[in-house]
């Protein structure tokens, strides 16, 4: 007895029939009309029974419909189309037998199953379309006897190559028809895919700038507050690790709420911005600049101890007091008050450092501002 494979395809969505039902039931019609005529032809001369006519008519005419019918309301299309292609083949193998072996007749009936398992199956459709068909044909030869006539009519064998021919042709062309569909698909994929991977490539873009956007300064561009105590938190590990000093710059700009009053807040949002390149044209490639609030800067000298970061504080000043600002096509006159600490001599955490820079620069402001303090 033949054990039929558990059959495990994939189910239509439900409500809608699988497209292979369709096009099976366009390849079944057709072949099963084609063998109708060829088969009919070939026993029309012979002396055959009125219920051998029946089942013909049945079998190739009322039951490709019937199985579509069944097909499209079953739970799972697929499923019952591909146990309706193991009825064709076990079917065809008896017709086969019933008819006695006529070589280009069973031909026809051998190639349809092996090609429709095979689209569907693989090398398990073709194996299981060979195994079915003997089935039926030797259930079907065991109860009407075994007897061989494979010669037919030459009409008979002229139509029965033009049919599989036809029957070819027409599975070939469905095939070709569904394989430019998958390509079209295949490259509106794609498209949509580029597409997809150019707006993620903006997104990621947008993301950076914004990353940016909120650890940067507005106004001056320099980095802020926020970004600082992250960097802070790296660089003074390292420096534990590596037992290399850093020095942090509290620089402040004197008097700036005169020069806010003298001249308005859009000369001061000026100066803030010219400070900012000046600071950072006179500081090194590996030193971090931030703005630290208001008129406030904070310069983190990375690799210098207290007395590089105070000759570094002093060259500052003096530069800023010969450089005077030309803002709204009129000089503008500015110094600078800073306060140094350094790492580990004035704290050893972000916190104590950040106070005593601040403390220092206090005291600069109080003895008269325009100079450095070291904590």
């Amino acid at each position: 007895m033949l054990h039929l494979p558990e059959i495990t395809p994939t189910a239509a969505p439900r409500g809608k029939t699988h497209w292979a039902v369709h096009v099976n039931h366009r390849h079944r019609s057709l072949g099963y009309a084609m063998l109708l005529v060829v088969v009919g032809l070939h026993v029309a001369p012979q002396d055959r029974s009125p219920l051998l006519w029946l089942v013909l008519v049945a079998h190739f005419a009322v039951y490709p419909q019937l199985a579509f019918w069944l097909a499209r309301r079953a739970a799972d299309p697929m499923a019952a189309e591909i146990r309706h292609m193991y009825l064709d083949a076990l079917s065809l193998g008896a017709w086969i037998a019933v008819l006695h072996f006529p070589l280009w007749i069973s031909f026809v009936m051998v190639i349809g199953c092996l090609l429709n398992l095979t689209l569907y199956r693989g090398t398990r459709g073709w194996l299981e379309a060979l195994s079915l068909l003997a089935v039926g044909c030797a259930l079907a030869g065991s109860i009407t006897g075994w007897t061989l006539q494979p010669q037919t009519d030459p009409w008979v064998t002229a139509l029965a190559i033009v049919s599989v021919s036809l029957y070819l042709f027409f599975v070939s062309l469905d095939s070709q028809k569904r394989s430019m569909r998958l390509r079209d698909t295949r490259q509106e994929l794609q498209t949509k895919e580029l597409a997809l991977q150019q707006q993620l490539a903006e997104i990621q873009s947008l993301q950076t700038q914004l990353r940016e956007q909120v650890r940067r300064d507005a106004l001056t561009g320099l980095f802020n507050r926020h970004h600082l105590s992250d960097v802070m938190e790296r660089e003074l590990a390292r420096c534990a690790r590596d037992g290399q000093p850093l020095s942090l710059l509290m620089i402040d700009i004197d008097y700036f709420k005169r020069i806010n009053d003298s001249y308005g807040h859009q000369v001061g949002d000026d100066v803030l911005r010219e400070t900012a390149r000046l600071l950072l044209e006179r500081t090194r490639d590996s030193d971090m600049l931030f703005r630290y609030g208001g008129e406030e800067f904070l310069l983190v000298l990375v690799a210098a101890d207290a007395v590089v970061a105070k000759a570094v504080a002093e060259e500052l000043r003096q530069r800023y007091e010969l450089s005077p600002l030309a803002l709204a096509g009129r000089p503008v006159m500015a110094t600078l008050s800073i306060g140094v600490a350094t790492f580990a001599d004035h704290g050893v955490d972000f916190y104590s450092l950040v106070q005593a820079a601040d403390q220092a620069l206090y005291r600069a402001k109080r003895a008269g501002r325009n100079r450095v303090e070291v904590a």
